[in-house]
């Protein structure tokens, strides 16, 4: 995998990433789904899904857009912001949508997900981005899983990872990457302070039933540290098929029989049409 060196703009710094956007929303995943959270959207990605639904960020803009709701619903214009940026400056960005946010709790601690594209391709951006939100900031992950080095780097600034579980049939190498996905796992669990940890397994109707089978097997042996995130397939695409009713109930059998604890839970955004 790709570090931050290889991509950084000359002088840049290992900081620096590129960005898609930076906005401030709910949650739409995972076990904090429906929860205000702030976005850092990263660009690149080292893999390709089928049901990818952000296909926009495998490669970074000159400028990206910062969303922030007053300026959304004065009609003016979006904010923008060269590439790369640095940690510290997207920190200000963050508050500055959060600021303005419909969806921010007043009181409650700064959540943001550093997601993408692939944040782990720029392991010390998103360490040197949890230093400057401070302490008054929960940083989570939402990641591909893939770079265990990596999110090593990254690890002492995440208090919650969410990591994808890719099954080969979802991917259009068809690569097995579920070595790497546990290796992720174990490391996090084994960190001095270990984040919560999700495992999303995205589940397209036409999933192979071994290749779950085989992910359940990978990750027993953290079932009771983990919460299992099973996804029905959002059909962003044609050939994207939906999962039937029956196929969801057979694999939330299939992990609850062998001590799993699941959320099932769809994306929300596509649900309520927001970003």
């Amino acid at each position: 995998m790709a570090t931050d060196g290889d991509h950084a703009h000359a002088g840049g710094g290992a900081e620096r990433a590129p960005l898609i956007e930076i906005f401030h929303s709910i949650q739409g995943e995972g076990r904090f789904v429906g929860q205000g959270m702030a976005f850092v959207r990263v660009a690149t990605c080292p893999i390709r899904c089928h049901y990818c639904d952000t296909r926009h960020s495998y490669v970074a803009p000159r400028r990206f857009p910062v969303r922030i709701a007053t300026t959304a619903a004065a009609g003016g214009p979006v904010p923008d912001e060269p590439n790369p940026v640095n940690a510290a400056r997207a920190a200000e960005l963050v508050r500055a949508c959060a600021a303005a946010s419909p969806f921010a709790e007043s009181g409650a601690p700064l959540r943001v997900s550093v997601t993408g594209g692939e944040p782990l391709v720029f392991p010390r951006f998103v360490l040197a981005l949890g230093a400057a939100l401070g302490s008054g900031a929960l940083l989570h992950l939402e990641t591909a899983a893939l770079a265990p080095q990596a999110l090593g780097e990254a690890l002492p600034a995440i208090a919650h990872l969410s990591a994808d579980y890719k099954l080969p049939a979802t991917l259009a190498d068809g690569a097995d990457h579920g070595e790497a996905h546990a290796a992720c796992v174990a490391l996090a669990l084994a960190a001095e302070r270990p984040p919560s940890v999700d495992v999303k397994i995205v589940l397209p109707g036409d999933h192979d039933p071994a290749e779950y089978a085989i992910a359940l097997d990978r990750l027993a042996p953290f079932r009771d540290r983990v919460l299992l995130c099973l996804q029905p397939v959002t059909p962003v695409r044609e050939k994207v098929v939906p999962l039937p009713r029956a196929l969801l109930e057979s694999r939330a059998r299939d992990a609850t029989r062998r001590g799993f604890r699941i959320l099932v839970v769809p994306q929300l955004h596509p649900l309520l049409g927001i970003d």
